[in-house]
């Protein structure tokens, strides 16, 4: 059995610009596909959990990451790791900004030779 499935116009792929989200219709310099307002813009170098960089390809699905020990990532979570990693690093200065309170908290560390978490 067959079914003829109707098309759905309007509904076909479109990439979003991984700086503002709008529709992507140009290509910049690194061969990603942007908006006309990033058109010059060019995405900063990305580290992997690892430690490694990742480098930026385009291939038939879109845009991903390649990480040399790690192996193929998706844009999508090469692009988290980037939000990631700078959130933290503003989370720090807000830190040292704050005055110390008299209740600070503690931080335990659990391992797997720890008897009171494995029993």
């Amino acid at each position: 059995m067959k079914f003829k499935i109707p098309k759905k116009y309007g509904s076909s792929k479109t990439t979003p610009c991984p700086f503002c989200q709008r529709i992507a219709t140009l290509i910049n310099q690194q061969g990603m596909e942007v908006c006309r307002l990033h058109a010059q813009e060019t995405l900063p170098e990305i580290r992997c959990i690892c430690g490694s960089w990742l480098e930026l390809h385009s291939g038939k699905f879109g845009p991903y990451f390649n990480c040399l020990k790690c192996g193929n990532i998706n844009f999508k979570k090469g692009m988290e790791l980037q939000g990631r990693i700078s959130p933290q690093k503003k989370e720090a200065v807000k830190e040292e900004t704050k005055p110390t309170t008299a209740r600070e908290k503690k931080e335990i560390t659990i391992t797997s030779n720890d008897p009171r978490y494995f029993d």
